[in-house]
């Protein structure tokens, strides 16, 4: 390489990283396990207000082992999503960025294996890796290397069908919660359980009632151990706005105890899903399209009106958490 082209890419590479420096300057410091936000109580509460929940609407936040490392989804546009990660480096955590196996074909659902070194996720993307996007979403999965992550491996069947497969939630054994909205279920969405088995996974079983219905069962988190689990779905029986956090335990006979609302704690008007447990085991995170009402505010004003849609709790989503004791207390006394 001649000398004059040797000096223009070293001018290249301090403007970029003086531009990179300037970019992480903007960012307020941040330091410590989950962003070094003070943990919540017994009542859900909005999560790192202007840092990852901001007036976009988020869901999805899934820590990395350690909680010095986070991956979550930001809506582009309906079923279009972006995979976004942080972390934190020589003390400080970064900025959000696009994940780099999100940016050209997005993603949405990631779950974060318990050695951290595997990212689950849903994409429409080609199964070819060209072309245009697929008709269906499936789950796919990229693993840690020394450079990065790798490309993107599709599960393929009995995880996959034809149609839509979403939010996969793994135990520590390796068996696999999904919703799939495939033939043969009870409603028109519903959630399956598939079982590793000698490294291969086994044809998937659709949980029975209580747990899906012949309406709409959406995201499920299940716990490591398998000692609950909660769906986001509507019951009309005792809903509290669309679709809220239910929560079942297993029982003596294999079965599901009946699906119980988390209450107000958690579930709002607004519509709750994407829950998820922190690493460390002391936190639930979940997504809430909750919204402030300008009703009462006397005068009404433009500069109002913008910050109600620019900041959280905006109605678009954003990122909550709540103390994991609420569980102990929403357990049936007979299974206490």
């Amino acid at each position: 390489m001649k000398r004059g082209t040797t000096l223009i890419v070293l001018c290249i590479l301090v403007i970029l990283n003086l531009t990179n420096c300037n970019r992480q300057n903007d960012f307020p410091v941040l330091r410590g396990e989950y962003l070094g936000q003070e943990p919540p109580g017994m009542e859900g509460k909005l999560f790192a207000p202007g840092i990852m929940s901001t007036g976009l609407p988020e869901l999805n936040a899934v820590f990395f082992p350690g909680g010095r490392e986070v991956i979550y989804s930001v809506t582009v546009r309906q079923m279009k999503w972006a995979l976004v990660m942080m972390k934190e480096e020589n003390g400080r955590w970064t900025k959000p960025e696009i994940a780099p196996f999100s940016g050209e074909h997005g993603g949405v659902d990631p779950f974060v294996s318990f050695d951290g070194n595997t990212i689950y996720y849903c994409s429409n993307r080609p199964k070819s890796g060209q072309g245009k996007p697929e008709d269906d979403y499936d789950i796919w999965y990229v693993t840690r290397t020394d450079t990065g992550w790798s490309e993107p491996v599709n599960m393929g069947p009995p995880i996959n069908s034809e149609t839509h497969e979403f939010y996969p939630s793994l135990t520590r054994e390796g068996t696999m919660y999904f919703q799939s909205r495939r033939e043969g279920g009870i409603g028109a969405s519903d959630i399956y359980r598939a079982r590793l088995v000698d490294g291969k996974y086994v044809e998937a079983e659709l949980l029975p009632k209580p747990i899906n219905s012949t309406g709409f069962e959406g995201d499920t988190f299940i716990a490591p151990d398998e000692n609950y689990i909660i769906v986001s779905t509507f019951r009309k029986e005792d809903n509290i706005g669309q679709s809220d956090l239910y929560i079942s335990f297993p029982v003596e006979d294999g079965s599901w105890s009946p699906l119980k609302n988390m209450g107000d704690k958690i579930n709002s008007e607004g519509g709750e899903n994407c829950q998820i447990l922190s690493p460390c085991g002391k936190y639930l995170f979940y997504t809430s399209r909750r919204y402030r009402d300008l009703s009462s505010v006397t005068p009404l004003t433009y500069d109002a009106i913008m910050k109600r849609w620019t900041e959280p709790q905006n109605g678009f989503g954003d990122i909550y958490w709540v103390d994991v004791k609420i569980i102990e207390e929403l357990k049936p006394d007979k299974l206490k």
